[in-house]
């Protein structure tokens, strides 16, 4: 049978025989495809920090081969990983459906070669917007995921980073680790925009309900009034239907936080209204860009965007933005994910507290 292989590689493999090298634990970094420049990254974050901790242990980046036969099958191979402790990183690339086989194929790859510990870690999660029966007969994968990491591959440590709803991180045994990157956002209102602008000049903009409960304290952090959106949606399309703003924007800079921004059809809405009841400037901040839109290409979906009212757009890198960056001339910022990814991975590996993630987003380098 014809088989074709694709290294899923973030850096040259070292070889070993012993999970210790001179009495060092060997921790062992993997990453689905798609994820190449992150997995390097947060290596490379992790390694820094356990060093600057411990001197146990010893970071390696690790390869696994995906073999894809003539059936359209896949099997993955993966280094020695005998009584190491293995980070996997995945996250959302396209195809997505895909790469979630990819991810099941390669934990069942390296249950099968007896590591010591494995942790899962997911800047986004793929169908975590997936998990709830609001309609009849439909799945919900955002449920079945997590038990098929329990129940089957007998994953017990996963983390998420700033989860679509936080209730996902409940679908797993022991709950998931949740691990802010809101205070990011914060932490870039607070250097990069109230630098240039006076705190009373500035409107935090909730674009829904959801995102008004979820992120209540950032007003009050950062000392700016807040803004709200009262929206309705009639169906179970993307684009809600818009009903009022309800707060103080006239003259003022406008900034919409959010957990994530998919296609920017409702933020472009919510623009739109925001600059027509006199609003100086529209920026939007989400912790996650997926910035995808089934109709278009990507050039076409970031010329929608930077033509559109919103005056700029921040978002991490938790997906993958390829040459998105570029295509949005100087539209889109970025921060970066992983320090705070590699702060999160070192402190589950040492076995220490998630819960000061919470406050350190200014800190982490």
């Amino acid at each position: 049978m014809h088989l074709s292989h694709k290294s899923a590689a973030n850096a040259c493999t070292i070889p070993t025989v012993s999970s210790k090298t001179n009495g060092r634990t060997i921790v062992k970094v993997f990453a689905t495809t798609g994820m190449e420049t992150m997995s390097a990254q947060v290596e490379a974050e992790v390694m820094k920090r356990l060093n600057g901790e411990s001197n146990h242990y010893t970071v390696e980046a690790c390869k696994h081969t995906v073999s894809t036969f003539s059936n359209q099958n896949i099997e993955v191979q993966v280094d020695n990983v005998r009584d190491h402790v293995v980070v996997v990183l995945h996250t959302q690339t396209p195809p997505v459906s895909d790469h979630i086989v990819e991810l099941l194929a390669l934990l069942d790859a390296i249950n099968n070669a007896h590591p010591r510990q494995t942790f899962v870690v997911f800047p986004y999660m793929p169908y975590s917007r997936s998990d709830r029966k609001n309609r009849p007969r439909i799945s919900v994968m955002g449920q079945r995921l997590p038990e098929i990491l329990n129940k089957v591959l007998n994953v017990r440590r996963v983390m998420l980073l700033e989860p679509h709803d936080p209730h996902i991180k409940q679908y797993f045994v022991p709950t998931a680790d949740e691990v802010p990157a809101l205070p990011l956002l914060v932490d870039y209102i607070r250097t990069q925009y109230l630098t240039q602008f006076k705190r009373e000049d500035c409107a935090i903009v909730f674009a829904d309900s959801s995102a008004a409960k979820r992120f209540e304290e950032v007003p009050s952090s950062l000392g700016i009034e807040p803004a709200y959106i009262y929206k309705s949606r009639l169906d179970h399309s993307e684009s809600p239907t818009v009903k009022v703003v309800t707060g103080r924007i006239k003259d003022k800079h406008c900034l919409i936080v959010d957990d994530e921004i998919l296609t920017g059809n409702t933020v472009l809405k919510d623009a739109a209204m925001l600059k027509e009841e006199g609003a100086a400037t529209v920026r939007m901040l989400a912790v996650h860009g997926v910035l995808s839109d089934q109709r278009l290409t990507d050039e076409q979906l970031m010329d929608k965007l930077f033509n559109s009212p919103v005056d700029e757009f921040v978002v991490t890198d938790s997906v993958p933005l390829g040459n998105k960056v570029e295509l949005s001339h100087g539209k889109l910022k970025v921060i970066p994910i992983a320090p705070l990814l590699g702060e999160a991975c070192k402190r589950l590996i040492l076995g220490e507290s998630l819960s000061q993630l919470h406050r350190l987003a200014g800190e982490l380098e």
